[in-house]
């Protein structure tokens, strides 16, 4: 799997990343405060790679990656985040950190 920032934490020579070992790592905000965890990543197929293209992080991640509607359990939207592929910095993938404000993330 592959990211589609230059500068993120290559793993071997083609820039890809094991990214199963991110999940559930905390994300920190860019005031270092912590903001929810890497629950889930949205991918797309382009040539013969499937590349990363948005980070889901928080709760609704979590029943995203589960398969359970977010709306069936709690019964309203909310309890997480969307972050492009270029707002998150996995260059250390033990401590991803946004590289935008948390208002510039979509909310779930």
């Amino acid at each position: 799997m592959k990211s589609e920032d230059v500068n993120t934490g290559r793993e071997s020579s083609r820039g890809e990343l094991r990214v199963g070992r991110m999940l559930g790592r905390q994300v920190l905000a860019r005031n270092n405060q912590p903001m929810g965890r890497l629950e889930e990543f949205r991918t797309e197929k382009r040539g013969r790679d499937w590349v990363v293209v948005e980070y889901v992080i928080g709760a609704a991640g979590l029943l995203e990656r589960l398969g359970v509607g977010l709306e069936l359990v709690v019964g309203r939207a909310g309890g997480g985040y969307v972050a492009r592929w270029d707002q998150l910095d996995i260059s250390d993938p033990e401590r991803p950190r946004l590289t935008c404000g948390v208002e510039e993330l979509e909310r779930l």
